[in-house]
């Protein structure tokens, strides 16, 4: 029994590691401050908004921790004696913090150690208790060494109004403590991660950019990872802890790939072969140049995109694919690699996916009071198909719809919200609205639906970002005067601007639902209602236009190619006007004219 209890948990371990994907832009490539996009890819992860409220702690006070993952429970750790405001993966300092799991040696997993602290319980208890990126990194390893880290390889982004950092960790299996080297992003340089170390050889004597672990090569060499005698200044750390495989290049790099080669404007393509996990000598730069540069908005583009016109595109319309669907979808059902008569394929792993729980781009702006430095655009689900609210780290309260009673976390989680979660749904969850929402567009109307999603979708983020702005504005002047009423200020926006998104993406979803049922296209009437009255030109009750779908030219030879003959009409047979009008009935078609 207790074999099978361990199988069981290790399973559980293993599934639900978050498949993240990173942004990373440093003020001098952005035109708002240090930008930090993050998607926190997972099924079983509901995606909810936590808040932990500013607290004081009375001496000897403990803080349960539970693994994020898992939901299992881990132990408890002293609590500090004043923690900060959180909410979501920002704080009232301007401190930003997300990941990406690369997971590493299997042998230097720190699951199962008797460890107290996880990725998850390390991303919020840091938020709670640093204001800068340089504070987060050393208290993250502080943390792990004093009481253990429960969790196996992460990228860490860690962000404030001045700097953006790359802190890379990797666990010690049974010993506490983590080994890491944290890069600082250089100014007009970009970076990304996604599910695989990218960190190799580093300067070991540039404290301003980067800092790591002393015994970051020792350990290492200690674990019989790294020669004794090989020198210090060669030492890669993806390479010894987390060597690059194909699966790590095509479903990870290629991620960061399709991400940073746009912004380099094409410099990325003498890597091809590198992410496409035919040549993993060809690795990537940790950092590079952006050519422009980037707005919130447009790592918001970003953030949505699939592999369009690259040599991944996988929507059918680069090349033939019927995993497209007849909507030419780049969505793909899990899992990532299947079986056919004896040999292994794959589906290419996209930034934009189904399988997200919550997303968010943030930026930390050193131009505004303190307390609304950290300025998220949050959403759960789908990167690609969700407009984002605006949530400043000072917010005290969240919007009921984008809030649960659980938390990601024990203690995050606010009276107030949706009892829904990632198995119950409910209607008055953004989570479930937001999928309601994107599952139209894994199929067979993706393209007939791209317009009305787009359209939207800008619609709301042009409108977030001009009230923002103004908000930015009213800010000042209140917290000049009055920084609590300030702060107050900024939380009623955040949780009416909320509630309105979300009462407007759920007639969203009635819209789109109301244009495709049953298999057509439907649209407004052509006749208008009669008026009280009135007997000409209208009609009794609305009856919208109907027209049939169908699939295009593509699509039908495929059909024909596979069962032709069975669905072969005779010749003729469908001429008459007889059968005209009988196919109209069958149809289920208005067989009248409307005059």
């Amino acid at each position: 029994v207790a074999a099978l209890s361990s199988a069981v948990v290790l399973c559980v371990l293993v599934s639900h590691a978050l498949a993240c994907s990173n942004l990373l832009v440093s003020v001098g490539a952005s035109v708002e401050g240090t930008i930090y996009a993050y998607n926190a890819d997972e099924t079983s992860l509901y995606g909810s908004l936590s808040l932990y409220p500013a607290a004081d702690h009375a001496p000897g006070t403990m803080r349960p921790t539970w693994d994020w993952d898992t939901s299992l429970y881990l132990g408890e750790i002293p609590e500090a004696n004043h923690t900060y405001n959180v909410v979501g993966n920002a704080n009232e300092y301007g401190l930003i913090i997300g990941e990406t799991t690369f997971g590493g040696l299997p042998q230097l997993d720190g699951n199962g150690h008797g460890h107290l602290i996880d990725y998850g319980s390390l991303i919020w208890i840091t938020l709670q208790r640093a204001k800068t990126a340089r504070e987060a990194i050393a208290l993250i390893d502080s943390l792990c060494a004093q009481y253990g880290y429960a969790s196996n390889g992460e990228s860490f982004a860690i962000a404030d109004t001045k700097e953006i950092w790359l802190m890379e960790i990797m666990s010690k299996g049974a010993a506490k403590g983590i080994v890491w080297v944290a890069s600082r992003v250089p100014e007009g340089y970009v970076t990304s991660t996604a599910n695989q170390a990218r960190t190799r050889t580093f300067n070991q004597n540039d404290p301003d950019n980067v800092l790591f672990a002393s015994d970051v090569v020792t350990f290492a060499q200690d674990q019989g990872l790294y020669p004794k005698d090989a020198p210090a200044a060669d030492f890669s750390f993806s390479d010894v802890y987390d060597p690059v495989t194909f699966g790590g290049a095509r479903f990870g790099e290629a991620r960061v790939w399709s991400l940073l080669n746009p912004i380099t404007n094409g410099a990325l393509n003498q890597y091809l072969s590198y992410v496409q996990g035919y040549n993993l000598t060809n690795r990537m730069p940790l950092m590079v140049k952006a050519a422009k540069r980037l707005s919130v908005r447009d790592v918001m583009q970003l953030m949505r995109t699939h592999n369009e016109g690259t040599w991944f595109d996988n929507t059918g319309l680069l090349r033939p694919d019927v995993g497209a669907e007849s909507g030419y979808s780049p969505y793909r059902t899990r899992p990532l690699t299947w079986s056919y008569q004896g040999k292994t394929y794959l589906n290419e792993r996209t930034v934009g996916t189904q399988q997200t729980g919550w997303n968010f781009v943030a930026h930390s702006r050193a131009w505004v009071p303190t307390p609304i430095a950290a300025l998220m655009y949050w959403s759960p689900d789908d990167s690609s198909t969700s407009p984002r609210t605006p949530v400043y780290g000072c917010a005290t309260r969240i919007p009921a719809a984008f809030g649960d009673v659980n938390g990601q976390l024990p203690g995050a989680g606010v009276s107030y919200g949706s009892t829904a979660d990632a198995y119950t749904m409910t209607m008055d969850s953004a989570f479930w609205v937001w999928n309601l929402v994107g599952n139209f567009f894994q199929g067979h109307h993706n393209l007939e639906l791209k317009a009305l999603l787009l359209s939207a979708l800008n619609q709301h983020q042009t409108d977030f970002f001009n009230k923002t702005a103004e908000v930015d504005k009213q800010f000042a002047a209140l917290y000049a005067t009055d920084p609590t009423e300030a702060v107050e200020y900024a939380t009623t926006f955040v949780v009416e601007e909320g509630q309105k998104l979300f009462q407007s993406w759920l007639q969203f979803f009635f819209t789109l639902f109301s244009r495709v049922r049953d298999g057509g296209i439907i649209t407004a009437p052509s006749l208008p209602q009669c008026a009280p009255g009135a007997t000409q030109g209208c009609t009794a009750r609305p009856i919208p236009t109907v027209n049939d779908a169908g699939y295009d030219q593509a699509w039908y030879g495929r059909i024909v190619a596979e069962n032709g003959p069975h669905y072969a009409v005779p010749s003729g047979a469908l001429d008459s006007e007889h059968e005209l009008l009988k196919m109209r009935v069958v149809g289920g078609k208005q067989t009248k004219p409307r005059n």
